[in-house]
């Protein structure tokens, strides 16, 4: 446990928490997330001719995540975890900062690179332009890479740097997100704030820091409506759906009939698989645990779609999400529909048709 008295900071032992020491009279926060445990996650072919026995997994995704532990820079504002795939969101300004853990990419990096400039609507750079974009940073003190793109999206000019380290069998991305020049008036802060990560050892979930109301995410005015062709989502946007901000870590984001919404998220890897997709949903919607079997047991073949595609429905009262899993050219799109259940249910057919269409 940290003790601050005035000027002076004392440290008393607490095994449930990573411990941060700081500089006397600095002017920082500590914030502590530890990640619930992922629960029989099997690989996504588990099941399938040569994928292994179902409820078989990786040791890296047996264990819980561990406990982690920042240092805020002065100004930073702590907007919590979302609930989803980013364990912790700041803001200062307009720049927002998510750090959102996945499965391993170790090995994919120029990958990474473009597949970042696909969501900008940028050109692939060659093998030597990827490797040359990529640049070393220290990240809990671990070799980190990061790589820095700037474009226009909406016709506002945005700068995303995205730092990363390989660690234990996960991807641990941290996203600094905005105007131009207010990401570079915080690029020093956020490569101090990578150094201040420390990892635990995996255990037990703790309570998380979710946000006040009054501290509410917004959606990041830097990031304005994605605009038809610019950014690689197959397929014309259906009609009577209305563009709106995509948020973190996503391509693009609809807005539709009734309350609900669509989200469109793009990643180089499965994320862990069908079953830990399915059941990250399950915990999203308040449903309880499922195993690994039941949870990919619930995806269903998208007819016409894409070899591989699935759809998941799932419901808890009075809201539902559907959401669609689809591979094409070595990416896996992630699509989800949310909101009330008869909203849900009625662009459902639409949802599907979107989600499956080619490019």
């Amino acid at each position: 446990m940290l003790i601050r008295s005035n000027c002076h900071v004392r440290l008393l032992p607490l095994a449930a928490l990573v411990l941060v020491a700081v500089p006397a009279c600095r002017k920082a926060e500590i914030r502590t997330y530890v990640a619930p445990r992922d629960k029989e996650v099997v690989p996504a072919a588990a099941g399938a001719e040569g994928g292994g026995a179902a409820g078989e997994q990786p040791a890296a995704e047996r264990a819980a995540l561990p406990a982690v532990t920042w240092t805020l820079p002065s100004g930073w504002a702590d907007l919590g975890s979302d609930g989803g795939m980013n364990v912790g969101q700041f803001k200062v300004g307009e720049v927002m900062i998510n750090i959102t853990p996945l499965a391993s990419m170790e090995g994919q990096e120029n990958m990474l690179v473009n597949m970042w400039r696909n969501v900008l609507g940028q050109p692939a750079f060659s093998e030597a332009e990827a490797t040359a974009a990529l640049q070393e940073t220290e990240i809990a003190g671990g070799k980190g890479r990061f790589f820095d793109l700037s474009a226009e999206r909406g016709g506002s000019p945005v700068r995303i740097v995205t730092a990363f380290l390989h660690r234990e069998g996960r991807s641990w991305f941290f996203k600094l997100q905005g105007p131009p020049d207010a990401v570079g008036a915080q690029l020093e802060a956020f490569k101090g704030f990578l150094k201040t990560v420390k990892f635990g050892a995996a255990g037990a979930a703790a309570p998380v820091k979710e946000p006040t109301p009054a501290a509410a995410p917004e959606q990041p005015a830097a990031v304005p409506a994605p605009e038809g062709g610019e950014i690689a989502v197959p397929g014309k946007v259906p009609e009577g759906w209305s563009v709106v901000a995509a948020g973190a870590m996503q391509v693009a984001k609809y807005s539709v009939a009734g309350g609900a919404e669509v989200a469109v998220s793009v990643f180089p890897s499965d994320t862990g698989g069908l079953a830990a997709n399915v059941l990250r949903w399950r915990r999203q919607m308040g449903l309880p645990e499922v195993g690994a079997e039941e949870a990919a047991g619930a995806a269903k073949p998208i007819e016409g779609g894409p070899e591989g595609s699935v759809v998941v429905d799932l419901e808890n009262g009075e809201k539902a999400l559907s959401g669609a899993i689809v591979p094409r050219d070595g990416r896996w799109f992630f699509y989800k529909l949310t909101g009330p259940t008869a909203a849900v249910k009625a662009a459902r057919e639409t949802f599907v048709n979107f989600a499956k269409a080619t490019p």
